[in-house]
């Protein structure tokens, strides 16, 4: 573990965080003696622009004290995203259904396998997008996924009602959100909006996936019989493994 960061291998956390202004690190291990591949995510033990801690906002999380307090919380929301994402690529793969279902008192939404409602399946007004981090997004706030074609989403314009952080039962315009969220509005004018939580953190998931892909790989190797290891780049030059094997104590 490194001193001064809070370490994790699930990459939703690691964006939840991110999306919180915690730093985060990447670390990408091969052992070469089990053919294992581990990713590790070093995460800030501080926000750099809110006042909020990692140690606490896990510790609340796994608590329950933070959906208790604030259901609507960016972290929370980011997480309802994540979850949404993993459904939706499971179910383009699977060709399995998916429908929305009440979260956090009725304050959110997450997709679960089963129908839609049918009046939500046969809207009228629909939006479409080729975003998917848009499409799990919306699903927090219950606009669900009808369908599918082509690399296009279709949505409902409006979807499930859901409970506001000020207690009402709203019902969201799609199509006006996703306006607002393109030009920047929405998160000017409203930062905490769940809509925009759920968005940032989807978008730096992607950010990270990115980032992972060009990260360059530490190999764990291991001396036979022996408790001796030594991590070297992937692309290690001679000169390294020399030193390994003087370190192995290899003739």
């Amino acid at each position: 573990m490194i001193e001064g960061w809070w370490p994790t291998h699930n990459v939703n956390l690691a964006a939840c965080l991110g999306a919180l202004g915690m730093p985060v690190r990447t670390d990408i291990v091969f052992d070469e003696r089990s053919g294992d591949e581990i990713t590790t995510f070093y995460l800030g033990l501080q926000s750099l622009w809110h006042s909020l801690h990692t140690d606490q906002l896990i510790q609340q999380w796994h608590g329950g004290e933070l959906e208790q307090a604030d259901p609507l919380h960016p972290f929370l929301c980011g997480l309802r995203a994540c979850h949404n994402a993993v459904m939706l690529e499971s179910s383009l793969r699977n060709e399995r259904h998916l429908r929305l279902a009440a979260a956090a008192g009725n304050h959110a939404t997450i997709y679960l396998e089963g129908d839609e409602l049918p009046s939500l399946r046969e809207a009228d007004e629909l939006i479409e997008t080729n975003d998917a981090a848009l499409v799990a997004a919306l699903g927090v706030i219950g606009i669900p996924l009808i369908e599918h074609a082509g690399g296009c989403f279709r949505l409902p314009r409006f979807g499930h009602a859901v409970v506001a952080s000020n207690g009402e039962w709203t019902l969201h315009d799609a199509q006006a959100l996703t306006q607002q969220l393109r030009d920047g509005s929405l998160e000017r004018d409203d930062p905490q909006h769940p809509l925009v939580s759920a968005y940032n953190a989807r978008c730096v998931h992607a950010q990270i996936t990115t980032h992972l892909r060009s990260t360059a790989r530490r190999v764990l190797l291991r001396k036979p019989r022996s408790i001796r290891s030594a991590f070297v780049a992937e692309d290690a030059s001679d000169d390294m493994l020399d030193r390994v094997q003087r370190h192995f104590r290899i003739p």
